[in-house]
């Protein structure tokens, strides 16, 4: 399996100009360029730019996959847009979550690495269905930044003696774009699940959030109207939540825990479902076993009228469902004792089929793969 990568950038707030893309068409030729898409995809080769560099000059959103287990997000907001010293404290020195501010921007820097290599180009993600976590960001919510924070952890980033972080309120109503960012960045679900246990429900703030507003002096409701018509793309609703969600009083009365009490939780958390797991896979086991018994039963009420359908399967070319009912057959004449009978019946009716090769390729590829899953 040969090597693959894909790099794919998207400019949110604002197209590119045409300056801009010539300049992206001269760092390369074959790269997909629109007015606000940048993507190419390697099979052998990399790409000759710092993603880190485009997402400073150009672009808003980011995704890396490589097949050999790297995966990385990046988001770019406005300074100006996001609460910096709310974001903070979910972001450390290490390699997993980054925060860094790059003039008039905040840029996050998400990687996850794994040592299994994941030949699959078809799990690479979307960033159609990341993206919004910029603008959920950018109004206040702190979901993704305690997802980051959780992934550090789950990268060793973090000692087992740190505190987490302030814990937001609906962990346990992820948004999906939230769920998505959890899957491309292969966070441990448990330890999602063991933070989700400490976080409060959500709350339709929707009255508390009019009432600021209502709330707000002639001078600050102007300052809002000026900025709105000095900046007509601005979203001004989520500029408002944003700033309202900032100055409401959270929830400060949940104990905040260890990463080591986080991590044992998780491993609690995991046994427990691994052991649900195990259980409804033994359910679904035996009630299959129970139903291929039943079709068993019915089958063997008539087996010379199997046989015949059989053979008509066979002389009409229908060779998948024909090799469905032979296995059928066999496993009922297994389940009575009677494999002699069955294996003399087979043996005539391949004599009189001898030229429907097809069937009997099946016939053997199927029994070889029987043999090789037990």
């Amino acid at each position: 399996m040969s090597e693959y990568q894909c790099y794919e950038f998207v400019a949110l707030d604002r197209p590119l100009t045409p300056k801009q893309m010539a300049e992206l068409r001269a760092i390369s030729t074959r790269a997909e360029i629109s007015p606000t898409r940048f993507w190419n995809e390697y099979q052998w080769g990399s790409f000759k730019a710092d993603p880190a560099k485009l997402m400073e000059r150009y672009f808003d959103a980011h995704l890396y996959f490589a097949n050999w287990g790297t995966h990385r997000l990046m988001l770019r907001m406005p300074k100006a847009r996001v609460d910096v010293k709310a974001l903070k404290p979910y972001f450390g020195k290490g390699h997993a979550a980054r925060l860094a501010t790059v003039g008039d921007y905040v840029v996050l820097d998400f990687v996850s690495d794994t040592e299994e290599p994941e030949y699959d180009e078809q799990r690479q993600g979307s960033l159609a269905a990341l993206s919004p976590l910029r603008a959920e960001l950018m109004s206040g919510d702190l979901r993704p930044a305690y997802l980051a924070w959780l992934l550090a952890v789950h990268a060793d980033d973090i000692d087992d003696g740190a505190v987490e972080p302030p814990i937001p309120a609906g962990l346990t109503e992820l948004t999906a774009a939230q769920e998505a960012m959890i899957e491309l960045l292969r966070i441990d679900v448990d330890l999602v699940a063991a933070a989700a246990s400490s976080s409060a429900a959500t709350t339709d703030d929707g009255a508390r959030f009019r009432r600021w507003v209502a709330a707000l002096s002639a001078k600050e409701k102007d300052g809002w109207l000026r900025r709105a018509a000095d900046e007509p793309d601005l979203a001004l609703g989520g500029e408002l939540l944003r700033v309202f969600r900032a100055t409401a009083k959270g929830d400060r009365s949940r104990m905040r825990r260890t990463v080591g009490e986080l991590r044992a939780l998780a491993q609690a958390q995991r046994a427990e479902r691994e052991k649900a797991e195990a259980v409804r896979a033994k359910q679904a086991t035996a009630a299959a076993a129970a139903k291929r018994q039943r079709r068993l039963t019915t089958l063997g009420r008539d087996v010379d009228g199997a046989w015949a359908k059989l053979e008509k399967l066979v002389f009409a070319s229908k060779y998948d469902e024909a090799v469905t009912l032979g296995v059928d057959l066999r496993d009922l004449a297994t389940r009575d004792g009677t494999e002699a009978a069955f294996a003399k019946r087979f043996t005539v009716l391949r004599k009189r089929q001898l030229r429907r090769r097809g069937f009997f390729d099946r016939w053997k590829r199927a029994n070889e793969s029987e043999s090789a899953e037990r």
